[in-house]
């Protein structure tokens, strides 16, 4: 009767081994659809930081066509005013000619700093928002790592699980076996 015992040991065994087995197949998932988050959330970061670029590059590319249409306009306008000078005149310096900008009245050393200030604050801002978004991306990166670890330490502790279960099962066979044969009855 002990291989009745070994053959429901068996049955257990290989029911144990299927749940590990479907576990198994359960991480495998779980690790694709976590690669496809961090793929999708790593986009959708990316978007956010061009978006958040483009506009300040938007912003910074009016201001400077705008402060260099003023700084010709001041050429323009001195270079006609020196045409229109009689030949005793003297001549007016394009560079102490003034033009009303943005309610000032500014020279073109005015307006090239004004011109050089502008790219300061658009290279310091978007250096900030890159900064920004590349400390999301971290967190994100820091994140499914964490995940992946963890899954893959919870995958290791299955496979070695299965792999008992399937020895189990190799040396419970071979009980069975061995018990039918003994149980056997001999005739001599």
């Amino acid at each position: 009767m002990g291989w009745v015992t070994l053959t429901l040991r068996k049955r257990e065994l290989k029911q144990e081994h299927a749940y590990y087995q479907l576990r198994d197949l359960q991480i495998s998932r779980e690790k694709r659809q976590l690669a496809r988050s961090k793929q999708y959330e790593t986009a959708v970061i990316q978007n956010e930081q061009q978006e958040a670029i483009a506009g300040l590059k938007e912003e910074y590319n009016t201001k400077k066509d705008g402060i260099r249409d003023a700084i010709s306009e001041i050429r323009t306008n001195t270079k006609e005013k020196n045409a229109n000078l009689s030949d005793g005149e003297d001549k007016l310096d394009v560079n102490t000619e003034t033009i009303n900008y943005d309610g000032q009245e500014m020279t073109i050393s005015d307006l090239n700093a004004l011109l050089s200030d502008a790219q300061v604050d658009y290279s310091d801002q978007n250096n900030f928002e890159k900064t920004i978004y590349e400390s999301e991306l971290a967190m994100l990166e820091e994140e499914a790592s964490d995940k992946e670890t963890q899954l893959d330490m919870e995958q290791t502790e299955v496979e070695a699980q299965m792999e008992a279960i399937s020895q189990e099962m190799q040396a419970v066979s071979e009980a069975v076996s061995t018990e039918i044969q003994n149980s056997t009855i001999k005739l001599a």
